[in-house]
């Protein structure tokens, strides 16, 4: 099996990978299901993981605060509109046969930079992982948002398809949701949540989900 493999940490090859990142793409219509590209994510995830043989699937995000959908859920004793995009991952992971036990959910992220933030401590040890998204995005994740926030190594593999270029918006943002965050992973989750929240809610894109 064969993945198209972009760099992130220097050296690290695929082989060395021991866990698998797949931040949220976004939900259908009514917050019930994934998009197809978020489908088309847990696919390769799911191969990559079953190549690499070891490790978990970490399912990472809840939703992009411009998206409204869906009506109020409860999970884990917490409210959210819609399910969750780790949670509707997870649900399509295990029905592609995937094992529970090897299936990890981070439901909280709000953006790229959360997405990261909040998966560190989900995969239970410090070895290197592989983020799976489409081109567009995991450009973006590898050049602006992992090397200041993860504190493992990592790569990427790419998800074929999807759109070429991300909401120009994109890129700007997630610089202005990392600039100067706190040293303490608590304390930089809050912030970084605060700032996506309310960068994204001021850029006007409320219901007009793109790659966030």
């Amino acid at each position: 099996m064969e993945f198209e493999v972009m760099p992130g940490t220097p050296g690290l090859a695929l082989d060395q990978v021991a866990h698998v990142l797949v931040p949220g793409h976004g939900r259908n219509h009514d917050a019930s299901g994934l998009n197809p590209g978020g489908a088309d994510r847990c696919r390769i995830a799911l191969d990559l993981h079953t190549f690499l043989g070891r490790g978990v699937i970490v399912c990472s995000g809840y939703k992009s605060p411009a998206d409204r959908k869906g009506v109020v859920v409860h999970l884990a004793g917490k409210a959210f509109r819609g399910v969750p995009e780790a949670d509707l991952m997870h649900a399509w992971l295990l029905a592609a046969g995937a094992a529970p036990e090897a299936l990890r959910i981070e439901r909280h992220s709000v953006d790229t930079v959360t997405n990261l933030l909040r998966s560190e401590t989900c995969f239970g040890d410090d070895r290197p992982i592989a983020i799976v998204a489409q081109r567009a995005h995991l450009r973006r994740i590898l050049s602006i948002v992992a090397r200041r926030v993860l504190r493992r190594p990592y790569l990427g593999v790419v998800v074929p398809g999807g759109t070429p270029r991300e909401n120009p918006l994109a890129g700007p943002m997630s610089r202005l949701i990392i600039a100067g965050l706190p040293a303490d992973p608590d304390a930089a989750i809050t912030t970084a949540t605060a700032r996506a929240e309310r960068l994204w809610q001021l850029a006007g894109l409320l219901g007009k989900r793109s790659y966030h």
